[in-house]
């Protein structure tokens, strides 16, 4: 999608993502992970909505290549089960994590929850981005929250100027559940110290 805004807006920034593709020798069986780091500034709000619906349109891109492949190491063992059949990449489990540089109240979030953005969202900024814009964002992976059950935590980010969630991990929750989850950040901890995270505790 070529429009001035793209150019102008989005192409100057060199934010960047990394996929990971595994695959179980034992049985065949696969995961994608995703590791991002979103645009921090909270006045390029159309930027982090922009930057997360190219990430996740790639993930979805790879996860369909993905699952066209046929297993990389073929054993001769007759007692090995049969792979997985996957139709395509929404069928292989999915984690995209990261910082998202975004409050639970933002149009990132909406999107990665509820898979969808309509044209219009104030969080465009009235820029136009081509079809994300004129038809809105969605995307069919089906993602969660690993803290959906029990609430975001009351922060993942701390600066003298700000204190809020901005670091999700979401899975798609037809392949994955979640068993356990860290608690929140020590109060204690959080008022001696000058940021978090930090060279004890670092992010990503």
């Amino acid at each position: 999608m070529r429009t001035d805004d793209m150019f102008n807006r989005i192409m100057p920034f060199d934010n960047i993502s990394s996929v990971c593709l595994l695959e179980s020798r034992a049985t065949d069986s696969r995961l994608i992970i995703t590791n991002a780091h979103i645009h921090w500034d909270p006045t390029y709000r159309d930027v982090k909505l922009i930057q997360v619906a190219m990430l996740v349109d790639e993930v979805d891109k790879i996860g369909a290549q993905f699952a066209r492949l046929p297993p990389k190491y073929q054993s001769p063992d007759d007692n090995k089960p049969a792979p997985p059949v996957y139709r395509d990449g929404t069928d292989i489990p999915t984690i995209i994590c990261g910082d998202f540089n975004s409050e639970p109240h933002s149009a990132v979030y909406d999107f990665f929850s509820r898979g969808q953005v309509p044209a219009g969202h104030e969080d465009f900024m009235n820029y136009e981005y081509g079809s994300y814009t004129t038809r809105g964002m969605s995307h069919r992976l089906g993602l969660r929250s690993a803290y959906s059950t029990i609430g975001e935590l009351p922060l993942t980010n701390h600066t003298p100027g700000f204190a809020g969630a901005i670091d999700y991990i979401w899975f798609n929750q037809s392949n994955l559940s979640v068993t356990n989850l860290l608690g929140e950040i020590d109060k204690d901890y959080i008022s001696k110290v000058v940021g978090f995270p930090n060279a004890h505790f670092p992010s990503e």
